[in-house]
């Protein structure tokens, strides 16, 4: 087609969202096998293929194996050649996976003594593939040089059960080594890619909280990204592997976000979603709310109210303070069943409501992510999170 041949096509593809692959993509489709390393990459395919089959079915009733092909794709969709790279996204969830049907297979209890076993067999198991790893290159005549930085890479990328979600990805983030974060960081950010474009079977709640733990990662991408370039030079870099990756990581979360407000205005709140939208901007344009973690102000009124404290409300579901969660949850929701009184609405729309404001307030952060180029989200880093005394200590 001529079109695709046309200066306005070729702008489109820089900054069209990408999509999934739902198919099985084989090894030729994703790197040369011929290549160095190639052979490696084939093998681990092979073996990432075959264990993939004893492992569940994803949420939304995937094939599993489709996920780990996904993060590849991605990769090199974003320009990644780097043979380590690719072959760490292969298998990036394998060791998780193992430790997960172990866990099932032996009924093991995730208290102080079931974590204690699953740590234990979590390190059996990456020691068994680095020696796996190890043995292949030996036997292939390659340079097991690399081995050391794909395992150390796979540990970063390997959420251990004691954990809660931000000290993951924390330890990505504070690795010294720029080498091996930034391919961290390139392999997290095509996980999370493909991992909000599977919520099909999330109810609304479940999509925002999803999005939601894309926005800690995409705020610590951009910190870093304006840590190594400066604040004028970040967005900038279009032909910047993690600069692209980054961008493509904010645009499917948008889409996610997106998505929710849609599901939410035809639930029956038409009506009000106008009223919902100008709140935020007087929420944005009178106090400047979204360059930090916001407090809430009891007293209040109007109902920009509801924007104040989104970010804590699910920081405290990631830190797992179900307390200060529930009890911000049904201050929301008594104050939009008092403020919507007139409208009569259920308990659902009322929820609905709750879940727009949210999504649309989340959706406009990640447009200024994008296109505001020294925006950051301010007291939610991983520093800043991971500094809050014992309650941390477990995230």
């Amino acid at each position: 087609m001529l079109e695709k041949l046309t200066k306005e096509y070729r702008a489109y593809k820089i900054v069209e969202h990408w999509k999934p692959q739902n198919e099985i993509l084989l090894v030729k489709d994703l790197t040369n096998p011929k290549k160095k390393l190639g052979k490696l990459f084939a093998y681990l395919y092979e073996k990432t293929k075959k264990e993939y089959t004893h492992f569940p079915k994803r949420k939304d009733g995937s094939d599993p194996f489709i996920h780990p092909l996904n993060l590849v794709w991605n990769l090199r969709k974003a320009g990644v050649t780097d043979i380590i790279s690719l072959s760490v996204a292969l298998i990036h969830d394998l060791v998780e996976e193992r430790v997960d049907l172990h866990k099932k297979e032996k009924n093991i209890k995730e208290d102080d003594k079931g974590i204690k076993i699953l740590d234990e067999y979590e390190i059996e198991t990456m020691q068994e593939l680095e020696k796996e790893i190890k043995q292949f290159c030996k036997n292939t005549k390659l340079n097991c040089d690399f081995s050391d930085e794909m395992v150390e890479i796979l540990k970063l990328l390997t959420r251990h059960k004691r954990d809660f979600y931000y000290r993951s990805i924390s330890a990505i983030f504070a690795h010294k080594d720029d080498q091996i974060k930034e391919k961290a960081i390139l392999i997290k950010l095509s996980d999370r890619i493909h991992n909000i474009q599977s919520l099909k079977s999330y109810d609304e709640a479940g999509r925002i909280y999803q999005a939601f733990k894309n926005l800690f990662i995409l705020n610590n991408s951009k910190n870093y990204l304006i840590k190594k370039y400066g604040k004028e030079a970040s967005s900038e870099r279009e032909n910047d592997l993690l600069t692209k990756m980054y961008k493509k990581c904010a645009k499917a979360t948008y889409d996610a976000f997106s998505r929710v407000c849609d599901i939410c205005f035809h639930k029956g709140i038409e009506d009000v979603t106008s009223m919902l939208q100008l709140a935020f901007r007087k929420f944005v344009h009178e106090k400047k709310g979204l360059w930090t973690v916001t407090k809430i102000d009891a007293k209040e009124t109007h109902p920009l109210r509801l924007y104040q404290g989104i970010i804590r409300k699910y920081d405290a579901r990631l830190h797992q303070e179900w307390k200060k969660f529930e009890t911000m949850k049904k201050d929301e929701m008594n104050y939009v069943r008092k403020f919507f009184a007139e409208y009569k609405f259920s308990k659902e729309q009322l929820q609905s409501i709750l879940d727009y404001k949210d999504s649309f307030a989340l959706k406009e952060v990640i447009a200024r992510m994008l296109y505001k180029r020294n925006y950051v989200i301010l007291n939610f880093g991983c520093n800043e999170l991971c500094s809050r005394g014992q309650i941390c200590m477990k995230c």
